[in-house]
């Protein structure tokens, strides 16, 4: 399906339709919570009931936003619900408070850039992996309509966006970029998005508390340099030395980029004993194909999964997989 056939449908749903469900992916990150930001003003815009329903409540970075204190985090009724899932096409990415709102809403619309799995959710999607976020795909679903919202509505429609487009395109640095993403980028801007207020508030607003659990966690760095190959983590031990929190540690996978000497770069986060959530960087291997072999996913390049398995095994275990990828 294109997007303009998809566009069709979406408009289709939006004007015979009144009551309306978002919801992203658990541990959201900026892409997921700018769409679903910006989808919700946009229908608020035509005069529609709607709901926004993250496992989760946003983490503060969001906040200037404006928008968190509309997420809910436990619906009971949503049977005459049109439900849009951002950014995710899989129930297990779901969690489970959301996984019984698919199976008995009204219609299910997933807009995504990740690959179709076995676990694709039925319903309408538009699914583009060649997109650089699914705020760029929903600037280019909705650009039509945007000059019907007031001045001030198209600020925080075009923050809200501009939010995906430098958290997964880690400001444009990624290989993910194509003119496309350049031009909506540009776009988003003439609309008044803000640059510096969004790239402070993702990048740099950063806590004391976050910086100190970052230096042990990088202190843990380990290369194996014939395989160009580091791998570091962040322990239990390391959230109650720093007195943090496992969210403090949700930017850290980009601290240490891919090169020419780290061709492969693995981050794992100790979540309890021997259960772990691990993230995949590379430039030379589809670190995607790893992370399905433990019911994870993501893109080509960067992936990621969580594993039940005592650290040794889950290390050697990987380093088989990535050993095997590159024969």
């Amino acid at each position: 399906m294109t997007i303009d056939e998809f566009k069709i449908e979406f408009k289709k749903s939006v004007s015979q339709n009144q009551n309306f469900i978002i919801t992203i992916h658990k541990d959201p990150d900026g892409d997921a919570i700018g769409a679903q930001f910006a989808l919700y003003l946009y229908l608020k815009h035509f005069q529609k009931n709607v709901r926004i329903f993250n496992p989760t409540i946003p983490y503060s970075e969001y906040a200037f936003l404006g928008l968190s204190e509309k997420v809910q985090t436990s619906i009971s009724d949503y049977s005459n619900d049109i439900v849009f899932m951002l950014d995710f096409n899989e129930k297990k990415r779901a969690g489970e408070k959301v996984k019984n709102i698919f199976e008995n809403c009204e219609k299910l619309i997933c807009i995504d850039h990740h690959k179709k799995t076995k676990d694709t959710i039925k319903g309408i999607s538009f699914i583009d992996t060649n997109a650089s976020s699914v705020c760029e795909i929903l600037y280019l679903l909705l650009k039509d309509e945007i000059s019907e919202l007031s001045a001030k509505q198209q600020e925080k429609f075009a923050n809200c966006l501009y939010i995906g487009l430098i958290y997964d395109t880690n400001n444009f640095s990624n290989k993910n970029v194509s003119s496309k993403t350049f031009e909506v980028a540009k776009k988003l801007i003439n609309l008044g998005a803000d640059n510096n207020l969004c790239s402070r508030n993702i990048f740099e607003n950063r806590k004391t508390v976050e910086l100190k659990l970052l230096g042990l966690t990088l202190s843990t760095l380990e290369e194996i340099k014939e395989k160009k190959l580091v791998y570091f983590i962040t322990t239990q031990r390391m959230l109650k030395m720093c007195n943090a929190k496992m969210e403090h540690t949700r930017k850290f996978s980009k601290e240490v980029r891919t090169s020419e000497e780290r061709k492969v770069v693995i981050y794992f986060r100790e979540l309890d004993k021997n259960k772990y959530r691990v993230a995949l960087r590379s430039i030379c291997i589809d670190v995607r194909k790893i992370a399905e072999k433990f019911g994870g996913g993501g893109h080509k390049l960067a992936a990621g999964f969580e594993a039940e398995m005592e650290f040794t095994k889950l290390k050697s275990r990987l380093l088989e997989l990535i050993n095997n990828e590159r024969k």
